[in-house]
């Protein structure tokens, strides 16, 4: 009994003694006890899971404190908010595919499975209005007003779109050029009332293009060639219950693609009195070309198979009255593209389907008055 009680003794001095040695520690029985955890921030989701620059991502998880950088795929943001210890909502930047990371002071945590949508780079097809600087009869500062830019951006994923009816939108192309044709890729929001105008000064404008019955869809404007340096849309009436919205706003200053080239006609040169085909499509407004009788044809060559979609004619008084335009690759198979029996002379702008050709010939049927159908100028413009 002796030896058991001893026994028993040395175990609680024992006991006693590791106690002793950890006083002042943490005792996980008491409720006083500091319970300390980790300060570093975790990602738990985000939305959305693609972006592509400028776009703006909301983070969540938890400790969200001090924040010093947050990055997609191993590139900073554009800039972020720390809206609470669990949300952060960061702009893209430049980014990449992978991951992404929020750092703080206590260190970085990360979570996969973000794709970026690398930008489209804008192919330079003679669009005067790419990229420059455009602006809005609602400020940039109202409630989800989309840039300006998102309208001449190249990119046919980002659109503007109008705050109401009777909007306008405007591009400056930096330097007064000669236009004679606009573009607009409607989205589905699309205005069934609107104008073209343009302006030299930004104050006096002129309407080149007006509808009250616009359809959407890819519409192309042409307009005989004006100096102009701001073009503005007007959006006058909606097509649909929603806000008038479009892709792209394309502006373009055609080269006359005729100007200069070969050109041929039914009518030998060494015929009396004929004047040189080529004074048909010299770019000189005070030398003509007339043809010799009815069913005759002035033909020119553009030396190349090119895409061509409008010819204008500037008649002289001795217009024709019945007249078709024909297209051709080859000098052999000629496609009507325009007919008439009804041409009243002037200045008249032909548009047609975009459509492959080299030679573009002009068949002059029926006088329009006693004397020899006459035109100063045929030009061709793809």
């Amino acid at each position: 009994m002796k030896k058991i009680l001893l026994t028993s003794i040395v175990l609680y001095l024992i006991i006693l003694g590791s106690c002793k040695k950890d006083e002042g520690g943490a005792n996980p029985y008491d409720p006083n006890t500091k319970i300390t955890v980790s300060e570093m921030p975790k990602i738990t989701s985000f939305d959305p899971l693609t972006g592509k620059t400028g776009d703006t991502v909301t983070i969540t998880g938890i400790n969200f404190i001090d924040v010093q950088s947050v990055s997609f795929g191993g590139k900073a943001a554009a800039s972020y908010i720390v809206v609470s210890k669990e949300i952060i909502k960061a702009v893209i930047g430049t980014g990449s595919t992978g991951t992404i990371s929020v750092t703080n002071a206590k260190g970085s945590k990360a979570l996969a499975g973000f794709e970026y949508i690398a930008p489209i780079i804008p192919e330079d097809n003679g669009n005067l209005a790419l990229n420059k600087v455009s602006t809005s009869s609602t400020p940039l500062n109202a409630p989800n007003r989309p840039a300006e830019s998102r309208g001449n951006d190249g990119d046919v994923n980002s659109a503007w779109f109008a705050n109401g009816e009777n909007q306008w939108w405007t591009v400056d192309l930096g330097k007064s050029k000669k236009i004679d044709k606009v573009i607009i890729k409607w989205e589905g929001a699309f205005a069934s009332g609107y104008s073209i105008q343009v302006s030299l000064d930004n104050v006096n404008f002129t309407t080149v293009f007006t509808t009250t019955k616009g359809a959407g869809g890819n519409v192309t404007h042409s307009f005989d060639p004006v100096d102009a340096r701001y073009v503005k849309l007007l959006l006058t009436k909606k097509g649909t219950p929603w806000e008038m919205t479009f892709w792209e706003f394309e502006v373009y200053a055609s080269v006359n693609l005729a100007l200069n080239k070969a050109s041929t006609s039914s009518t030998p040169l060494n015929a009396p009195n004929r004047p040189a085909e080529s004074r048909g499509n010299d770019g000189d407004l005070s030398s003509a070309w007339f043809a010799s009788g009815e069913n005759q044809w002035w033909m020119v060559d553009l030396g190349l198979v090119t895409k061509v979609s409008k010819v204008n004619i500037k008649w002289e008084g001795a217009f024709a009255l019945g007249y078709a335009i024909q297209v051709s690759t080859d000098n052999a198979n000629f496609t009507t593209v325009y007919t008439t029996t009804t041409g009243a002379g002037g200045n008249v702008s032909h548009s047609f389907a975009e459509t492959d050709a080299r030679y573009v010939k002009l068949l002059l049927n029926t006088k329009g008055t006693p004397w020899e159908m006459t035109f100063w100028e045929f030009e061709v413009y793809n």
